[in-house]
């Protein structure tokens, strides 16, 4: 409906946007950082059951005194004024009821084994606002002994106020004990309810704080969409992290319907279609820093073309700590470096993995000057040799950030895809890395987030197969 008097939709406040989207970051924090908001939440409860198991149990007794004017103290027989001067003299009475003399008199009826301050650390008192009531506890680890003090308190203190007023027999005032001394068969301290309950919501708040403070101070990535709103390139694929990753990181070929196998197809596929117009022959899989899964997923992925059909070669590149050679166990004493230096030709130190003809180039003896070596014209050669002979080389390079070897090798390259770990690379590390490749005129295909939380939906419906630890 349109023209006059049609309905138009309400305009959303600018308020309204930002607080939903203040709401969904906080609620992603505590989804981020559940586990630790929990172990918050436990660590206050068991803090405040110790605090519990470990005070000792103190029981109470309690009594109320009337301070009562006696009517021959007053000459006006003035009712008002004997209240006031009543209620004058009580607050004095508070410093007597916790003083030595009380205390020496308490001792002396009791017979108790007792030094004075002791009896006077039990004792407490109140005087109830505007009125001439006074209230007094005795607090004891003993029940019993509680209720002896209290007795004998009640009996002497007025005697005592008598010392201390020096007042004659029918004058002054008095001190009637109206109610009590009762005392409380339940322990007063320690409070159960009240400590677990003050645990409960300390670590409670303890935890949600602690992950709306992490959440906002990391800069690493939480999923595909974060990753390519920073970076500004596609996110090829996300890989899972999966129980017997660490172990045993290669997967067996023809794995079947793996989750890290169908992730692994997809980036496959993903790197066929990322731009047609210019097939990648040669692929660098590369990271910012170490420990990110760039060599895991170089093999992996080098088996998954070679599973469909592909001529592919898989090159250690990483000539300062290579980890192909352990991964698939493969012979170390000849390889990239044997070729580059002369010693032998590519095909002379190929090693055959898998059934599908997957060929691996070791990377050889580790040399001392590894940045001459790939940046050296033989370099080059090698990987003309290749292109003719593969139909796709995938090599592994050392991270970025720590050294220069994987842009020279990005640079010589028909495109390079940049790993970044879940939940441990920071932006600035990204960012940084990507700059390099850009300086370097490296072509970047793009990015994999690896190592995400592995999502528990649907994990019946694939097998997970790994190539056995040796």
């Amino acid at each position: 409906m349109t023209g006059p008097g049609a309905l138009e939709p309400a305009p959303v406040a600018a308020s309204e946007v930002s607080g939903s989207a203040d709401l969904r970051a906080v609620l992603t924090g505590l989804r981020r950082y559940w586990r630790s908001v929990v172990a918050c939440l436990v660590a206050g409860l068991a803090a405040a059951a110790l605090l519990t198991i470990t005070t000792p149990r103190t029981y109470q007794s309690s009594m109320t005194f009337f301070v009562a004017t006696a009517a021959n103290a007053q000459a006006s027989n003035n009712q008002v004024q004997a209240d006031e001067f009543a209620q004058r003299r009580i607050n004095s009475y508070l410093g007597v009821i916790t003083s030595e003399l009380l205390a020496r008199r308490v001792i002396a009826d009791t017979g108790l084994d007792l030094a004075p301050d002791d009896i006077i650390s039990m004792i407490t008192s109140s005087v109830d606002p505007d009125t001439v009531l006074m209230n007094v506890t005795v607090t004891d680890v003993s029940p019993d002994r509680s209720l002896v003090v209290a007795n004998s308190i009640a009996t002497n203190f007025d005697g005592v106020i008598g010392e201390v007023e020096n007042r004659s027999a029918g004058t002054g005032i008095r001190l009637r004990v109206i109610s009590g001394p009762t005392l409380n068969p339940d322990p007063v301290t320690p409070r159960t309810s009240l400590n677990l309950g003050l645990g409960l919501l300390l670590g409670l708040g303890l935890g949600v704080a602690q992950a709306l403070v992490r959440d906002r101070v990391d800069t690493s990535f939480h999923s595909r969409e974060q990753l390519a709103r920073v970076t500004g390139v596609p996110v090829l694929a996300m890989l899972q992290e999966q129980s017997g990753s660490k172990q045993s990181p290669i997967l067996l070929p023809r794995v079947g319907r793996s989750r890290l196998a169908e992730s692994l197809r997809h980036l496959r596929t993903n790197l066929r279609f990322v731009d047609a117009a210019s097939p990648v022959t040669v692929l660098v899989v590369t990271s910012s820093v170490e420990s990110e899964g760039k060599s895991t997923i170089s093999a992996n992925l080098a088996q998954s073309f070679a599973e469909a059909g592909r001529k592919v070669l898989l090159i250690d590149g990483d000539l300062r700590r290579p980890r192909l050679e352990s991964y698939l166990d493969l012979e170390p004493s000849a390889g990239l470096t044997s070729v580059l230096i002369g010693e032998a030709a590519l095909h002379d130190v190929t090693q055959e993995w898998g059934p599908d003809g997957l060929e691996v180039l070791a990377s050889g003896p580790i040399p001392p000057n590894p940045n001459e070596l790939l940046g050296g014209s033989v370099m080059e050669q090698l990987l003309l040799k290749a292109r003719e002979d593969y139909s796709l080389v995938i090599i592994d390079t050392p991270p970025i950030l720590p050294v220069a070897d994987a842009l020279i090798v990005a640079a010589i390259a028909d495109g390079a895809i940049l790993v970044v770990r879940h939940g441990h690379t920071t932006g600035e590390q990204v960012s940084r890395s990507l700059e390099m490749l850009q300086s370097a005129s490296a072509r970047v295909l793009g990015t994999v987030l690896s190592m995400s939380p592995d999502s528990k939906g649907g994990s019946s419906y694939y097998e997970y197969e790994t190539k056995p630890a040796e």
